[in-house]
């Protein structure tokens, strides 16, 4: 099923890059100083991650080594996951198994901060590009929908634990507190302004002239490369054909918007891939990758 999609996203791409007036140029110049800023946004956004990876493991007495090598193997183990979202995969074979529970599910609540924050930010940039056409139920069911998300975020696992499942009965036990999520919110928060930064930086080294209003089509673009489908290696393909459909919106070119896209994947998930897998130290009895 997934190689179908994949087939079929696919084809839907090359479609649109055959549609090019001008066919797939390369621009002239390239932003310089644009490019060290955007290359410059790699380590904090990773740093980031980092932050809310030790608050992940705020009240476990964990040593500096695995913590350090533990988030290393999150990276690599991330990058052949759909959507990243295997880090735990990485990480949790660096602790014993009576902690792996907490370990999942605890990274898993991380991953899903950045998810909120995302989906969030996606709606509100709809309801701004969109004001003028919207109507008052649509604004309010968008509103609506960020509001849940918030609330099941941080009250979620009241109503799941009431399923009648042993496992899910003791999750007041595994997961970070009210407090640790709201610290994990707020570090997705700052991730994420460094997400967006960083691609509108990514445009501006291909010489898309300055305009604060792309924000918010870079904002609506993540929305909608989180809530669609993953496949292969995150959403490869899929995040491009996105960026493609929705930039063009806003008058960018689409070999811009392809080469900003695919700079920004390469640098934030190849480049410290690669990094992590020299720095990663691998011991026989935790070694996953």
């Amino acid at each position: 099923m997934k190689l179908g999609v994949f087939s079929a996203v696919l084809f839907l791409l090359f479609n649109k890059i055959k549609s090019f007036p001008d066919g797939f140029v390369f621009p002239s110049n390239i932003g310089t100083e644009a490019a060290i800023l955007f290359i410059g946004f790699m380590p904090l956004n990773w740093f980031m991650e980092w932050l809310k990876w030790k608050a992940v493991l705020k009240n476990k007495e964990v040593s500096s080594n695995i913590r350090w090598h533990s988030f290393l193997s999150g990276i690599v183990s991330s990058v052949v996951t759909p959507a990243y979202a295997g880090n735990f995969i990485g990480r949790m074979f660096y602790f014993d198994k009576k902690d792996r529970k907490a370990i999942i599910l605890n990274t898993l609540i991380s991953n899903a901060s950045q998810f909120v924050i995302s989906i969030a930010f996606g709606g509100i940039a709809f309801l701004v590009l969109y004001q003028n056409t919207l109507t008052v139920l649509e604004g309010s069911i968008i509103l609506s929908i960020n509001l849940s998300l918030f609330l099941f975020y941080f009250f979620g696992d009241h109503i799941v634990k009431k399923i009648p499942f042993d496992f899910l009965n003791q999750l007041d036990l595994i997961l970070v507190s009210k407090s640790l999520r709201l610290n994990l919110l707020i570090l997705s928060l700052f991730r994420y302004c460094i997400f967006v930064l960083q691609f509108y930086l990514a445009l501006l080294v291909f010489n898309v002239p300055f305009d604060l209003n792309l924000i918010f089509w870079i904002i609506l673009m993540f929305g909608v490369i989180t809530v669609s489908p993953s496949l292969f290696f995150g959403k490869i393909i899929v995040r491009e054909t996105i960026a493609l459909t929705i930039l063009s919106l806003a008058g960018i070119t689409g070999p811009t918007i392809l080469l900003a896209a695919f700079s920004t994947w390469f640098i934030n998930q190849i480049v410290p891939v690669l990094i992590a897998t020299l720095l990663l130290k691998k011991e026989n009895k935790h070694v996953l990758v």
